[in-house]
C-alpha cells in the first residue's frame, strides 16, 4: 500500500540535507541556519520506522525474506556510492565514523533488529519500547557528552544507532496507529513549524549547550507529526507531485550529493549555487541505473511469498 505524502516528506528532508551541506556554509548571518542536516536525518529515521512497520502491523514477517529485501534495497546503492567516494579520494566517506554513511549503518541495524522488535511490540507495546530507548539514548549522551558542536552522531557505529533509536521506534508507533481520514490542519503550518524548529535547534547546537545530542529525541515527535500531516494533506488531494517524484530518489540524493559536489569542486567549480544544481542533476543517473535496479531486485526477492508485504 502506497501512502501519498510520505515521499514529499522524504524529498524535503533530503533537500534540506543537501542545502545544509552545500549552501549553508556560504550563506550570511542567521540565514546559514535555514537548512538543517541532522534534524532532517532524524526525520528520515521516523519515516523509515513508519515505512518498515506499516506493511507488517497486522501481518506476519518472514525474517529472511525481509532482511534480504532491505539489505539489497539500500546495500547495493550504498556500496556503489562508497566505491565512487573512495575512487574520488573522499576517505571520510566510510561506514565506521563516516560522513553520510553513519546513518545508513544505523538503518541497517534497525532493519536487522526489526524481526525482534515486531514480536516484542506485540507483547509489551511500542510505547514501552520507545520509553526504554529514550532512557538508553539519554544515558549514553549524558554519560559521554558531545563535541563542541553538540553533535548526536559522534559515538561510533556501536552506539549511534542507540542514540537515534527513539526516532525510528516513534515511526513504528505512528505506523501502528495510522488511519486514513486524519486531518491535522494546515500542512503549511506543519512545514513551517517543523522547519523553524529545526533551524532553531541548529542555531542552539552551535551557540548554546543545548546540542543536537539533547534535542533530537523530542524533535523526532514533531517530525512524526509533520510526516502524518503530509500524508493527511496528500490524501485530501493536496500532494505536490514534483516532490512526490523527487522523494522516490531521496536515498540517491542523500548518498551522492556530497560526492558529486566534491567532484565538481575538484574540477574548479566554486559557485555554491552552481555546484548544488549540478550535484542534484547528477542524482538522476545514479537513481536510474543504481538505486532503481536495486529497488526492483529487492521487490522481486521472495515475491512468491504472497503473504509477505512490501515496505513502502
Amino acid at each position: 500500500m502506497h501512502i501519498s505524502g510520505i515521499d514529499t516528506a522524504r524529498a524535503l528532508a533530503a533537500l534540506s540535507v543537501v542545502f545544509a551541506h552545500l549552501l549553508s556554509p556560504s550563506m550570511p548571518g542567521l540565514t546559514k541556519y535555514i537548512f538543517t542536516g541532522h534534524p532532517a536525518v532524524i526525520a528520515f529515521f521516523v519515516i523509515s520506522g513508519f515505512c518498515i512497520h506499516f506493511p507488517f502491523r497486522d501481518a506476519d514477517l518472514v525474517a529472511t525474506t525481509f532482511l534480504k529485501r532491505r539489505f539489497v534495497r539500500i546495500g547495493l546503492p550504498t556500496l556503489a556510492a562508497f566505491i565512487w567516494a573512495q575512487l574520488a579520494g573522499i576517505r571520510a566517506y566510510n561506514p565506521i565514523d563516516g560522513y553520510i554513511l553513519w546513518s545508513v549503518v544505523c538503518e541497517m541495524i534497525y532493519y536487522s533488529l526489526y524481526p525482534i522488535f515486531l514480536p516484542l511490540s506485540r507483547k509489551i507495546g511500542w510505547p514501552k519500547m520507545i520509553l526504554a530507548s529514550v532512557v538508553v539514548s539519554y544515558v549514553i549522551v549524558l554519560a559521554l557528552g558531545s563535541d563542541e558542536y553538540g553533535n548526536a552522531h559522534i559515538y561510533g557505529a556501536g552506539l549511534n544507532w542507540l542514540v537515534g533509536l527513539p526516532a525510528w521506534l516513534i515511526g513504528c508507533f505512528i505506523a501502528q496507529h495510522y488511519r486514513s481520514g486524519m486531518n491535522l490542519g494546515s500542512i503549511w503550518l506543519w512545514r513551517a513549524g517543523t522547519a523553524f524548529t529545526a533551524s532553531v535547534l541548529y542555531w542552539a547546537t552551535i551557540n548554546t549547550p543545548a546540542g543536537y545530542y539533547l534535542t533530537m529525541t523530542p524533535f523526532a515527535a514533531l517530525a512524526g507529526g509533520w510526516m502524518l500531516a503530509e500524508a493527511s494533506s496528500a490524501e485530501r488531494g493536496h500532494a505536490i507531485q514534483a516532490m512526490e517524484k523527487i522523494g522516490k530518489a531521496c536515498f540517491s540524493i542523500y548518498l551522492i550529493h556530497a560526492i558529486a559536489a566534491f567532484e565538481l569542486e575538484h574540477r574548479g567549480l566554486r559557485n555554491p549555487l552552481l555546484v548544488t544544481g549540478l550535484a542534484l542533476a547528477m542524482v538522476y543517473p545514479f537513481y536510474r541505473y543504481v538505486e532503481k535496479p536495486a529497488h526492483d531486485l529487492s521487490r522481486s526477492l521472495g515475491r512468491k511469498r504472497s503473504s509477505q508485504p512490501t515496505a513502502l
